[in-house]
């Protein structure tokens, strides 16, 4: 007969297995953001299920979830599609991620300036470090980058508000960096960031931020005007 706990023994929490629905978002996120899952395309409940090995429940709660984040559009009596940008698009989108980044930054600073500094330090190191072969292996790093910075600002209802636009940013940004000298290019531009943090410049390093963002503003501008394609080559 198993010994009762002691009295103030400290016990583990136990963490609760996320449910299928939630497995499933991730899954077709992923899939979305990483270009696998092209802009418009439509989308099948049947060739989902079979291709995550899942029943087609869970992909049509994820459809409604996804939709909630409008990386999906559910069209009545239409389907499902992934959804899609134009020029206005992205361009609100970037204004947006802009205003509620760079307000972030200037919460996370003043709220708790070391713990800012040592996350956004740690991300850039490993990033530095990482043997990266394509544009693709930088991806989390920066997806991190940014989400310490939002995160860092307490503020739940802005970090809510960023949540909404989060996966069109991953799937924009991962449809934009193509090479390791953007990699290179987008590392540069997070030093600079950090670099104001450390300084306790505020001010420089929210221009820093909002110049970050801007450039990739203006290169998927100029991706559209040279009637570049938004989508990557599938992986």
């Amino acid at each position: 007969m198993a010994e009762p706990a002691a009295v103030g023994a400290e016990l583990m929490r136990v963490e609760r297995p996320r449910s299928l629905t939630a497995l499933v978002v991730d899954q077709i996120r992923d899939l979305i953001v990483s270009g696998r899952l092209r802009l418009g395309e439509q989308l099948s409940e049947n060739a989902l299920a079979e291709r995550l090995g899942v029943s087609r429940t869970p992909v049509r709660e994820a459809f409604l979830r996804l939709e909630t984040e409008r990386l999906v559009e559910v069209r009545p009596q239409r389907g499902t599609f992934v959804f899609r940008c134009d020029l206005h698009d992205v361009r609100d989108i970037c204004e947006l991620r802009a205003i509620l980044e760079a307000g972030a930054l200037r919460l996370a600073i003043q709220r708790d300036r070391p713990w800012l500094l040592a996350a956004l330090e740690g991300n850039l190191a490993r990033a530095d470090t990482a043997e990266l072969s394509d544009a693709a292996d930088y991806q989390p790093f920066d997806h991190e980058f940014h989400e310490i910075i939002v995160g860092a600002s307490g503020n739940r209802q802005l970090i809510e508000a960023y949540g909404r636009i989060a996966g069109r940013i991953r799937a924009l940004r991962y449809r934009l960096m193509r090479t390791l000298t953007q990699v290179a290019s987008s590392q540069a531009a997070h030093r600079e960031i950090v670099e104001s943090v450390r300084a306790n410049a505020a001010d420089d390093a929210e221009v820093a931020l909002r110049h970050h963002v801007y450039t990739s503003h203006r290169a998927l501008v100029a991706l559209f005007e040279a009637g570049g394609s938004l989508d990557a080559e599938p992986r």
